[in-house]
């Protein structure tokens, strides 16, 4: 298979333009985290943005990063922490800024710091069809309509390439702390009904992990609140949230979204952590039958359940979304170069 290394937007530009002008289909591919999210996808040549990694600016005042799509995670996480300050991806180091906004990646701290798509100000976007488009703005009040910088977020690479992006970072917390208790979901809820504000309510086989960020006397008062309603087994400051992650002993995980309410639906197996108040989970698998037994319970609870790693790509379609989905691709790629198959209509 080909490979395309381009080093700026303009031979981004050109590449894109020249594939549509031989009707090779291309796979967008960053740091290889997020490939397996998604359909099967019969392309004819990669497409490498891990040369388009430079800085543009950077506003610690404004809390504001522009930085091509190729730049790498840990980099990126180190030039914002010089400022005091954090992208709130918890993706990992080696993995590329347009890679975790392609793929729709939720962080684990999604109940606090929100989607990270929420993040994305402004973005440079190459359609499939070879345009060089900007949507949205670097102040927040100006990202409104219809806005492609959204659009490209969780569309895994089937209607453009980004090329760079402006993204809002946020203070690093002074305080970090993971309480562990004995329980499960229900245990998970009564944490969240007492501490509204924490960062996550991680809910495992036998295990909670409730994450505290933000001033230090802020997370005394919410360890409080906690051990009211239970008695924490272990509290670890300053660690990386989740420490474990038993779903990634399998060969298969799904990432469940149904609605918090319906979270139950996704608990299956031993190996698995919900996030309470979010309605997201992670969901470790040994193979294709306990794949689709899960998606029949998820898809009855109103719910998708793609696949992030392994076999299996996206599941069922999201019924409501079909046609819109399609709309977007005809409009952005009417020549089906980018990703063919990739997405749910795309």
């Amino acid at each position: 298979m080909d490979l395309i290394h381009p080093t700026s937007s303009i031979e981004l530009v050109e590449a894109v333009r020249d594939s549509n002008d031989r009707l090779i289909r291309l796979l967008v591919v960053g740091g290889r985290r997020h490939l397996d999210k998604g359909n099967a996808s019969d392309a004819d040549a990669e497409l490498w943005t891990t040369q388009l990694d430079r800085l543009v600016a950077y506003h610690p005042s404004e809390m504001v990063a522009v930085v091509e799509a190729g730049m790498r995670i840990g980099e990126l996480n180190r030039l914002v922490a010089d400022g005091g300050q954090e992208w709130p991806s918890d993706a990992p180091e080696d993995a590329t800024v347009g890679g975790v906004i392609a793929s729709g990646a939720s962080s684990a701290r999604r109940l606090r710091m929100g989607p990270l798509r929420d993040t994305v100000l402004e973005a440079e976007v190459v359609t499939g069809d070879g345009r060089l488009v900007r949507s949205g703005a670097r102040t927040v009040k100006n990202v409104t309509g219809y806005d492609l910088h959204k659009l490209v977020a969780g569309s895994l690479g089937t209607l453009g390439v980004i090329a760079r992006v402006a993204i809002k970072v946020r203070p690093l917390p002074r305080a970090r702390r993971t309480l562990r208790f004995d329980g499960d979901l229900g245990l998970a809820r009564e944490l969240l009904g007492a501490v509204p504000s924490a960062a996550a309510v991680l809910a495992m086989p036998g295990e909670v992990q409730l994450r505290l960020e933000g001033w230090p006397e802020e997370v005394e008062e919410e360890t409080a609140q906690a051990s009211s309603v239970s008695d924490p087994t272990e509290i670890a400051n300053d660690e990386r949230f989740s420490s474990s992650t038993p779903w990634d002993a399998k060969p298969i995980v799904a990432e469940v979204a149904v609605p918090p309410s319906k979270l139950d639906a996704a608990v299956t197996g031993e190996a698995w952590g919900a996030l309470a108040g979010v309605g997201i989970a992670w969901v470790g698998l040994d193979d294709a039958g306990g794949l689709d037994a899960l998606r029949e319970r998820v898809r009855a609870a109103g719910g998708i359940a793609p696949v992030i790693r392994g076999a299996g790509g996206l599941g069922h379609e999201p019924v409501a979304a079909t046609a819109v989905q399609r709309n977007l691709k005809e409009a952005f790629d009417p020549n089906e170069i980018l990703a063919p198959g990739r997405g749910w209509a795309a």
